[in-house]
């Protein structure tokens, strides 16, 4: 899951991101450091992203016969 170039200028004009900006930024910096060399996050993320992908394919497979799929769930799915 990564945050698109849209979502980061986005959030870059929320007044807490703004105030907080240079601690957000070496704690961003701490964090990613952290977690890039932490295997078990790295399998839970590629686990998310599958699943995420199965759900996906399964919302469109249940839509292509003929199941009501409720709009927010279309959003959650990113559909």
């Amino acid at each position: 899951m990564k945050i698109t170039e849209e979502q980061f200028k986005y959030m870059k004009t929320k007044p807490a991101f703004q105030t907080e900006g240079i601690v957000a930024a070496i704690y961003n910096k701490l964090l990613q450091r952290k977690l890039s060399k932490n295997s078990d996050f790295k399998k839970a993320i590629d686990s998310f992203d599958s699943a995420q992908d199965t759900m996906r394919k399964s919302i469109i497979d249940a839509e292509k016969k003929g199941v009501k799929i409720p709009a927010a769930l279309k959003k959650y799915a990113g559909l």
